[in-house]
């Protein structure tokens, strides 16, 4: 098997935290430090909940991109994360409506 096919996993791996982010306590901690700030950094966010691993978070943080419901970005070593820029917006407003 090659290491490519390890790296890439089905984007729905738990469906249910697709339709029910809030489910989680610990998702519902992270939306809500996304919610107070924006834009935070992984380092951040796993520094304000000591509670949770490493771990923990991270996973749960994929999870949230992978259903977009955050962005996940890495810039070299560090990771940012903030809400879908396309978040609460219908998508009839991303295309041209032709009459």
């Amino acid at each position: 098997m090659p290491t490519s096919s390890l790296l890439e996993s089905a984007p729905n791996i738990h469906p249910l935290l697709c339709e029910h982010p809030n489910t989680d306590v610990l998702t519902a901690t992270i939306l809500d430090h996304l919610n107070e700030q924006t834009v935070i950094s992984l380092d951040s966010l796993i520094c304000l909940m000591p509670q949770y691993t490493w771990n923990q978070i991270f996973h749960t943080v994929d999870q949230l991109a992978r259903c977009s419901k955050i962005v996940l970005r890495r810039h070299r070593f560090d990771y940012t994360l903030f809400f879908h820029p396309f978040r609460g917006i219908t998508t009839s407003f991303l295309s041209p409506h032709y009459s």
